[in-house]
């Protein structure tokens, strides 16, 4: 027997088999999201190894779409990461992605429980520009006590509401 027709039926035989493989793996990684809330080290290993293994099957993909792909499959607290990668205009292997994803959790792990205090100002606009509101003082009466308790501080419904929609 020749050799030529040998390798041709082996190649037809087990090019079927590596077609469906890279179906399967394709289908996977496009697919694929990280779940808010789990580790963002081993979703982007996995990643990187699907990434690797179409290569092998002679299906590689561009380095940028890798990258693109990789970003895409990231949850929502990660939104600012993408935009921080292509405002610089980054370009990482894969390796390097991974550590800048790692460093990125981090940082979005330092930012938490922090609140914000909102304080409204009681100046009222007319047409000649702002003037603060009249205040009277009663007879006898000296400066206002402030409450002890925390409930005094907190701003009424109406005051968010007013808040909400001067900052639109």
């Amino acid at each position: 027997m020749e050799a030529h027709p040998i390798l041709s039926r082996l190649k037809g035989l087990y090019q079927d088999h590596a077609r469906h493989e890279r179906f399967k793996i394709s289908k996977t990684l496009f697919s694929s999201k990280l779940a808010t809330g789990n580790l963002v080290c081993p979703h982007v290993l996995k990643m990187i190894g699907q990434i690797e293994t179409l290569e092998k099957l002679d299906a590689p993909l561009h380095p940028m779409l890798a990258t693109d792909l990789i970003l895409g499959s990231l949850p929502g607290e990660y939104s600012q990461t993408p935009v921080n990668f292509y405002m610089n205009k980054l370009e990482m292997t894969m390796s390097e992605l991974l550590k800048f994803l790692t460093t990125a959790k981090e940082s979005l792990g330092k930012g938490k429980g922090k609140c914000v205090l909102m304080v409204e100002d009681n100046t009222f606009a007319k047409k000649g520009g702002t003037h603060s509101p009249v205040r009277t003082k009663r007879k006898g009466s000296k400066k206002p006590k402030l409450a002890s308790n925390s409930s005094s501080l907190k701003p009424k419904e109406e005051a968010k509401k007013k808040n909400v929609l001067n900052n639109i």
